[in-house]
Order: structure tokens, then C-alpha cells, then sequence
């Protein structure tokens, strides 16, 4: 007759996964609501930029001056929607890549660093046109509108998801990863929890 599984160990019927792995240091945790607030800060800033109608109405007029005001209405809505159902995508992701990097996922530790490289790059980029060509001649090259508040978004975002890599390459961050990742030894038939013969 075999015993039944005690519900908290690995292996029974209610198994818990988190039982077995190392406790979550604190610094990580505080990366992770980082990576979502970087991530609700761009959706907050679209937010912003999307409600001024007006200004999207002028920069698609220009951008397709043939479209009666009928067809710019449509694209300014379609617009409009993509770029929110985008972003609420993205902060799904970012929730569950910052979840699963708690989880002692490296992998998702690693594309969070490449997510947070790739931000930097672009907010150092932008900051570095914009100094050197200024807001009108961008505008002209690229057919984008950078605004100053766009540049300050930017680099707040870039510092938030700065911060959050760091702690998680500090070494507590290391070890955790590096303990979770170890293989854990198996549970004797004997010990509590396991199946043993009467």
C-alpha cells in the first residue's frame, strides 16, 4: 500500500515548484516592478501623445496629403488603436518576462537585458540626433516629430530599465539564478512525503 503525497512536496499531487527553489532576494523583486514601470511609463507617454488628435491629424496631413478628411479620420483611429493594443502587449510581456526572471529564469533575465540594451541605444541615438541636427531637420530626415517631452519620457524610461539591470547582475541577483539552476537532489523513498511499502 503506498502513502499518500504530503501536497507541499515535489512530486505529489499538489506539488509547489516555488518549495524547491532558493528565496527571492529582495533586490531582484524590486527589478521586477521596475521592468513594469518602465513599461506602464511607455504606455502613459503614448497615452499623452495619442489624446492630441490635432497633432496627429497634422502630421498624417502632411505625411498623405490626398486623403479626404473621411479616410484621415479612419487612419488616425486605426492608428490609434494599433499603437495601444502594441503597448498593452507589451506590458503583458514585460509582466510575464519579469515574473519568470523572479522564477530563477536566466533566459528571461536575458531578454530583458537585450529589451532594456536596445531602449538605451535608441534614447541615446535620439538624444545624440536631436543635439547635433535639431528638431526641424530630424523631422525632415526622418519624418518623425521628436519632442522635448518625448526625449524626457526617453531617458526616464532608459533610467528605470538601467536600474533594474543592474540588480539583477548584482551578485545576490547572480547567486539566485545560479542556485535555481542547480539540479535539486531526488527525496528518499523514506522521507516524509515519499511512497514507501507497509
Amino acid at each position: 500500500m503506498t502513502a499518500p503525497q504530503h501536497p507541499d512536496r515535489v512530486g505529489g499531487p499538489g506539488s509547489d515548484p516555488a518549495a524547491d527553489r532558493p528565496p527571492l532576494p529582495r533586490l531582484l523583486n524590486v527589478a521586477r516592478w521596475l521592468w513594469i514601470a518602465a513599461a506602464l511609463l511607455g504606455l502613459v507617454r503614448a497615452y499623452v501623445q495619442l489624446s492630441d488628435r490635432r497633432q496627429l491629424s497634422t502630421d498624417l496631413r502632411a505625411a498623405l496629403p490626398d486623403l479626404s478628411q473621411t479616410q484621415l479620420d479612419d487612419e488616425i483611429n486605426g492608428l490609434i488603436t494599433f499603437n495601444l493594443l502594441y503597448l498593452l502587449a507589451l506590458l503583458a510581456l514585460y509582466v510575464s518576462l519579469s515574473t519568470r526572471m523572479t522564477q530563477g529564469r536566466n533566459w528571461a533575465r536575458v531578454v530583458l537585458t537585450v529589451f532594456g540594451g536596445f531602449g538605451a541605444f535608441g534614447t541615446l541615438g535620439s538624444l545624440v540626433l536631436m543635439s547635433q541636427l535639431g528638431q526641424a531637420e530630424l523631422m525632415r530626415l526622418t519624418q518623425v516629430r521628436v519632442e522635448p517631452s518625448d526625449l524626457v519620457f526617453g531617458v526616464l524610461v532608459t533610467a528605470v530599465e538601467v536600474a533594474a539591470l543592474v540588480l539583477m547582475f548584482l551578485p545576490e541577483s547572480n547567486r539566485f539564478f545560479s542556485e535555481a539552476k542547480r539540479p535539486r537532489p531526488p527525496r528518499s523513498a523514506g522521507a516524509p512525503g515519499g511512497s514507501f511499502l507497509r
